[in-house]
């Protein structure tokens, strides 16, 4: 198995956590995903249960620059993601062509108190170029620390919400026990450290 490691700093000194959490009420506004085709549960050695969703789309345009895909569903729907470096080159899709779009939405595999005056945002993104065992083959996985507010809670459920360093409001599942526990002492609005592991794969199709 091969391992490309890109590290990336964002906005480390200026988006202080202080400012991600005045900035909520815009972060809170998550974009409209369209319902899956297709859900499979599948397990990830060290990390522990997560979904992935299918999409069939179309592709309405990209931009190379930021990575960022504009798709379009059956029903006419338009909704974007950002496609991992796995992908390749995004001028090789064609306006309409149709697409097989693999998500990852996230699982949470730390959460920890963040040390004073530390960074706002850190990103990793791990690209797996021969497969990981227990996704599908062509996954671009990424695994992010950030430090951000904590907007909610759902102990039953298992998931905590807080703005991603996209500015949407992510929910996402506690990978194992120890995760499940520490969220249940988190407080909304308090700052903490999480580490969440989240993919996609995007396959043109006939």
């Amino acid at each position: 198995m091969t391992f490309r490691t890109l590290k990336l700093a964002i906005a480390a000194g200026s988006l202080a956590a202080a400012s991600l959490a005045a900035a909520l009420p815009a972060a809170a506004q998550a974009p409209v995903v369209p319902k899956p085709e297709a859900v499979e549960v599948v397990t990830l050695p060290g990390v522990g249960s997560a979904t992935v969703l299918t999409y069939k789309v179309r592709f309405v345009s990209a931009d190379p620059a930021t990575r960022r895909v504009v798709l379009e569903t059956p029903a006419g729907k338009r909704w974007a993601v950002i496609a991992p470096p796995l992908v390749g080159d995004l001028t090789a899709f064609r306006n309409g062509q149709s697409l097989l779009i693999r998500k990852l939405p996230g699982v949470v595999t730390a959460i920890a108190k963040p040390a004073k005056n530390e960074p706002a945002e850190v990103l990793n993104e791990v690209v797996v170029n021969d497969g990981l065992p227990g996704l599908p083959e062509g996954f671009g996985l990424r695994e992010v620390t950030i430090v951000a507010p904590v907007v909610g809670t759902d102990p039953a459920a298992g998931t905590v919400s807080f703005p991603g360093p996209d500015g949407y409001l992510r929910t996402l599942k506690a990978a194992n026990g120890k995760v499940l526990s520490d969220l249940q002492t988190l407080q909304q609005g308090v700052n903490a450290k999480f580490t969440y592991v989240e993919g996609l794969a995007i396959n043109a199709v006939q």
